[in-house]
């Protein structure tokens, strides 16, 4: 049923049909978490999912059926649930507000106003590094329905897309991560923290064994509880977090910021294919969604505000990796950077009883398996599963796979999310 409220102006984007124009301009009218619960509710993914539809090469008629099939409840903002614009919220006090869900009416129009008076790259960039504390907020389900609306162009959509990050924002992270945190004593261990600058991966290597002597525990400045996205979330608090991320070697800065971005996102696929979980599949849908922004936007004089947005999320990247008992992730690490396997260790030691997998599309013959299932096929798949996680986590592997790198750790993640049987 069609919305009869008054339609906000929208400007249809060229590469998609009338028919995704049409849903995305109605879907404007509901509140971005499905019945409009905002704290610990769902976000509602239906205008994601037809754009990630549109771009796996769905048909309208593949979207109508999705729309009928759908049983999610998506809340009408104004007559359902009653939210009203008292123009409290305006360009110059908006960041009071922050975290305020009754304002979402009111962050839309203050956004659009900015929109429409500056260089929408430009205010894009500049309000995502004044809410980045709050980017993991809502499972950055926020972040990605920016990239989303960014990539479709109407500036309503993207004015959506920042109230929902406005509204779901929360500091989780207490003090910004730093590119050189202060180093951890190394003197009661014999770890060695010598990541090449742009592996992200090795990284990871260096605090697993870090983190098998024992160490974190005493440094955590409270008791960390929870379910997986809680636990996340506080973890990004922690200063020994941050220094775990980004004081082993791994340089996240505005100079080597490309390849920095693409060791992220590979790393956020392996994570995905040894632990598939719903944190770590939106850990690659969010990697991506920031990486298109970043590729969108960045330029010479933003440098440094791309710089720390990624270091924001690979704090909390590597808060979910440490969250999923910092796996093994055999095959991540070229075989001459890794310093001891798990099969080299003593039978007595204690890494025998830290968590080791081994996936079993990633052996000796993953080449033969990628070559008999295309980007093509995959896709297919992910339409006919008709599963919101599904099609987008396929259309953001197929995207990194095409824009960050021809890596099969991408493609092996798409395959690793179609349902099994």
């Amino acid at each position: 049923m069609k919305n009869i409220e008054k339609a906000p102006d929208f400007t249809p984007s060229a590469v998609m049909s009338a028919l995704v124009n049409e849903e995305l301009r109605q879907d404007s009218f509901y509140h971005p978490n499905l019945a409009g619960i905002t704290q610990g509710g769902m976000a509602n993914h239906y205008p994601m999912t037809i754009m990630a539809m549109q771009g796996l090469g769905a048909s309208d008629q593949d979207i109508v059926n999705f729309r009928d099939s759908w049983p999610r409840h998506r809340a009408a903002i104004a007559g359902e649930l009653g939210l009203k614009d008292l123009n409290e919220v305006t360009t110059q006090n908006w960041r009071q507000y922050l975290g305020q869900s009754d304002k979402l009416r009111e962050f839309r129009r203050v956004f659009l106003q900015l929109l429409g008076q500056g260089e929408s790259a430009e205010v894009i960039t500049e309000l995502l590094d004044t809410m980045k504390p709050g980017l993991p907020m809502g499972l950055f389900h926020p972040l990605i329905r920016l990239s989303f609306a960014t990539g479709h162009g109407d500036l309503g959509l993207i004015a959506d897309a920042l109230a929902y990050m406005a509204i779901r924002y929360q500091d989780l992270y207490l003090e910004e991560p730093t590119i050189n945190p202060e180093p951890l004593d190394l003197l009661e261990t014999d770890v060695s923290f010598s990541a090449a600058s742009h592996q992200a991966g090795q990284s990871w290597l260096s605090i697993r064994q870090w983190l098998e002597k024992g160490h974190l525990p005493g440094r955590l400045s409270r008791k960390i509880y929870g379910g997986s996205i809680s636990i996340c979330e506080q973890l990004c608090r922690e200063q020994v977090i941050h220094q775990l991320a980004l004081g082993t070697g791994f340089t996240v800065n505005e100079d080597e910021l490309t390849p920095a971005l693409a060791s992220i996102c590979q790393a956020a696929a392996r994570l995905y294919l040894f632990e598939p979980a719903l944190t770590t599949l939106h850990g690659v849908t969010s990697c991506q969604a920031l990486a298109e922004l970043t590729l969108r936007y960045l330029n010479r004089e933003n440098q440094a505000v791309y710089a720390r947005l990624w270091r924001y999320f690979w704090v909390w990247l590597t808060a979910l990796y440490i969250e999923k008992g910092c796996p093994w992730l055999s095959g991540l690490f070229p075989e001459s950077a890794l310093a001891q396997s798990p099969e080299t260790y003593p039978s007595n030691s204690k890494h025998k009883k830290t968590k080791e997998v081994h996936h079993p599309d990633l052996n000796s013959n993953k080449e033969q398996q990628l070559d008999l299932v295309s980007w093509s096929k995959l896709k297919r798949l992910a339409l006919r599963s008709q599963e919101v996680h599904v099609m987008k986590m396929i259309y953001s592997c197929d995207w990194l796979y095409r824009h960050i790198g021809q890596e099969s750790a991408f493609q092996l993640a798409a395959i690793k999310a179609l349902p099994q049987g």
